[in-house]
């Protein structure tokens, strides 16, 4: 899980992924066919030459928050990057990225002992919040930050009991991961094109284009989904677990209508169910309401691509702090070799 943990913890917000794609070039030069790279930053990796084309996608980008305002005493207002939860920003460390130096700040705002009784039943928002990170005006100009520049919060990955690890970015370091260490060992009866997307989590930005540009004839993502065996959730709004296998995702998309997300094509989600049942390997079902992933981009793509998604279960998902289980990784490696290495369905 060396790996894991290195790109867990490296830097990488929507628009801003270019430490992950060295990372994976580094990981996979040995191990494919061709890398290539296009103008928005999606990385592409090719592994095998058979007659079908199979897109799998994992997003290198994560959430996180953008420079907006810099006042005269050098306290940052900042913008968020993606599906950001207020609640969960105060306190943050964080890391303000320069162009000449990355600094440690730390998320902030009014004392609660000064706010008055009605401001203390409420929620901060995040424009009641500033980042300090101890310098003047002066000293951030030279360090190079400026309106634009990306913050990172700071989290290390590290490992619970019973086999589960809590690192930031397992959505979706872990998908990448996964990927990464399938292409090591498959050996593909198919031509692969792995694609490490940017800019997911701001609308599906890198899927759109290199769907696009690959032409597929099966699109797969690699992403994460809600694990809901935890308090204070029903089993009926988020039914998977971890520990339980990998989540072969029968639809999703918005609540309560699924608009503008992915309904898996159904002959692509059964040939992954079969071969999951076939390799023994444990897996899950869902439909998830209330998001949706790089699937959902590539089945619209030109004429269309039959689609389908397998997500990894994860807890606390756009904390920072996501949990995941060590074994529905390894599951997920295997399933995704033995998509690489057996017939299309088509």
């Amino acid at each position: 899980m060396e790996l894991l943990k290195k790109i867990s913890e490296a830097p990488g917000i929507s628009g801003f992924e270019y430490g992950i794609a060295e990372i994976v070039k580094k990981e996979l030069k040995e191990y494919v066919d061709k890398i290539e790279e296009d103008k928005l930053g999606n990385l592409y990796a090719y592994k095998g030459n058979g007659q079908k084309t199979i897109m799998i996608t994992a997003h290198m980008d994560e959430i996180g928050l953008m420079v907006k305002h810099i006042d005269d005493r050098g306290f940052i207002r900042f913008a968020k990057i993606g599906g950001v939860p207020d609640h969960v920003l105060l306190g943050q460390r964080v890391q303000v990225h320069g162009k000449y130096k990355r600094i440690n700040g730390v998320i902030g705002c009014k004392a609660i002992h000064v706010m008055k009784e009605e401001e203390r039943k409420q929620l901060v928002t995040y424009d009641k919040m500033f980042i300090d990170t101890g310098s003047t005006k002066e000293q951030l100009e030279k360090y190079g930050v400026k309106v634009g520049s990306p913050i990172t919060i700071e989290r290390n990955l590290i490992e619970l009991e019973n086999g589960l690890i809590v690192g930031r970015a397992m959505d979706d370091r872990a998908g990448c991961y996964i990927l990464i260490e399938a292409l090591k060992r498959a050996k593909p009866l198919h031509k692969m094109v792995a694609v490490f997307t940017v800019q997911e989590e701001v609308g599906l930005r890198g899927a759109t284009v290199s769907a696009y540009a690959v032409k597929p004839d099966i699109g797969i993502a690699i992403d994460t989904t809600i694990a809901g065996d935890h308090p204070e959730i029903g089993e009926s709004e988020a039914p998977a677990k971890l520990g339980q296998g990998p989540v072969i995702v029968a639809a999703d998309g918005r609540r309560e209508s699924l608009g503008g997300g992915l309904l898996a094509n159904p002959m692509v989600m059964n040939w992954i169910i079969e071969l999951a049942e076939r390799l023994q390997i444990k897996y899950q079902l869902e439909v998830l309401e209330g998001g949706t992933t790089d699937a959902a981009a590539i089945q619209l793509s030109r004429e269309g691509v039959p689609s389908s998604c397998i997500s990894i279960p994860a807890r606390y998902v756009h904390t920072f702090s996501e949990v995941i289980s060590k074994s529905d990784i390894e599951n997920a490696i295997k399933l995704l070799i033995g998509i690489m290495e057996n017939p299309a369905p088509f």
